[in-house]
């Protein structure tokens, strides 16, 4: 890795280089004049037009957007060619055994057939339509769920999570709260894996939106041109529209909030949150959904401007425990943020970070971590080392390294 320009980077600010990066478009200039320069509540219900020609699409169906049921008879009608020698479903159904031998394929810096790629995105993209913004997530009797962190990319660290705490089944349930991509060399293997557990275990396996899924942030920092690269231009346009079908936050056994960034500067409650229409790439400035997407805690009482260029807001330890108190609810699980030590209980113990990531980036010598709840919500922490992984791709360019 070009480490060189990554400490560069990491003896920088996020503020300056995040505000450079979005002053490349002037729809976004606007929105930075409009939104983080001015002190006005009314900045709560203007637009934070992240895309490029600042139209705010209202509708899934658009005639600028994919046409899905055309796109679903096109995937089933690719064929496979004889020559390929790959993991394969039939019947558009798969497998827990397709998904092992994907993983070894991926693991062996090999391709599956894009025609499965395809159907993954598609199948995974037609659940989260029926997903609700706000997820409820039971724990059972006799089952767990961990909840791991930001990914960003790291393929052989995602294996060896499944290595260490067991592969995803019907009680050995995950969430995985977000920023799946981006930064990390196998963007597309980990988000494809992460998809086909989703299909093939509905009911026990979660995924959370995170800041970086989002069109332009995966623009910027490497997603795009890691799926161009390995596929085409196409199939990064269906994992951009089908980000924003995600849901943003999970409520575990009703005591349990799990959001990506963080709360809001605003007196919430969980319906605030179940009402969020989400399926845009469009994010309201200084919205919930921004907040939920982007916030992070800070040492002191109160909120303050968010520390990544304005994006998000700082919320303090009063914060949380109003928040928790006023939707009777004990904890706060989120994640967004590299920690040395993987994990970092704050807020009183109310408000903890999660983040999966070790050795974040090539340079920060951080451990990952994940954390086990039982069906009682007693939580059980797991930190891990990072593992080795193969050099860079060709496709990761000087410029890509400057900014990640």
């Amino acid at each position: 890795m070009a480490t060189r320009n990554l400490h560069h980077f990491i003896r920088q600010s996020f503020k300056p280089i995040f505000i450079k990066l979005l002053f490349k478009s002037p729809t976004i200039r606007i929105a930075v004049g409009n939104t983080f320069f001015k002190n006005n509540d009314s900045s709560f219900n203007s637009t934070r037009p992240f895309g490029s020609n600042g139209a705010h699409n209202s509708s899934m169906n658009t005639a600028s957007k994919i046409d899905w049921d055309t796109k679903f008879n096109t995937v089933n009608a690719i064929e496979v060619e004889p020559q390929y020698d790959g993991p394969k479903f039939d019947d558009n159904i798969i497998t827990k055994k397709f998904i092992e031998e994907m993983m070894e394929h991926f693991k062996n810096k090999k391709k599956i057939h894009k025609k499965y790629a395809y159907q993954i995105i598609l199948e995974f993209r037609k659940m989260m339509l029926e997903t609700p913004t706000l997820v409820d997530i039971n724990i059972p009797q006799n089952s767990r769920l961990t909840i791991c962190g930001d990914i960003h990319g790291q393929f052989y660290d995602l294996i060896n999570i499944f290595k260490i705490n067991g592969v995803p089944s019907e009680t050995n349930m995950y969430l995985f709260n977000g920023d799946f991509i981006d930064r990390g060399l196998y963007g597309f293997e980990v988000i494809l894996t992460l998809f086909a557990y989703k299909w093939l275990y509905p009911k026990s396996f979660y995924l959370t939106r995170g800041n970086h899924e989002h069109i332009t942030i995966a623009e910027t920092y490497g997603f795009e041109k890691e799926v161009n690269t390995k596929y085409s231009e196409t199939m990064f346009e269906y994992f951009a529209e089908t980000f924003e079908t995600l849901p943003l936050a999970n409520l575990i056994n009703k005591k349990i909030l799990v959001v990506h960034g963080g709360l809001s500067n605003r007196d919430i409650t969980l319906d605030d949150i179940k009402n969020i229409y989400r399926f845009t790439n469009y994010i309201p400035a200084n919205s919930l959904m921004e907040h939920l997407l982007w916030s992070d805690p800070r040492k002191k009482h109160g909120c303050d401007v968010g520390k990544r260029g304005g994006i998000g807001i700082g919320f303090g330890p009063d914060v949380t425990e109003n928040f928790l108190n006023r939707n009777n609810l004990d904890l706060l699980i989120r994640s967004h943020e590299a920690k040395k030590e993987g994990y970092e209980i704050e807020h009183n113990g109310k408000c903890i970070t999660i983040f999966s990531a070790p050795n974040y980036l090539g340079i920060y010598n951080n451990k990952g971590a994940m954390i086990n709840i039982a069906s009682d919500l007693k939580l059980t922490y797991k930190t891990f080392e990072a593992v080795s992984h193969p050099e860079q791709h060709e496709y990761y360019e000087q410029e890509y390294y400057d900014y990640c």
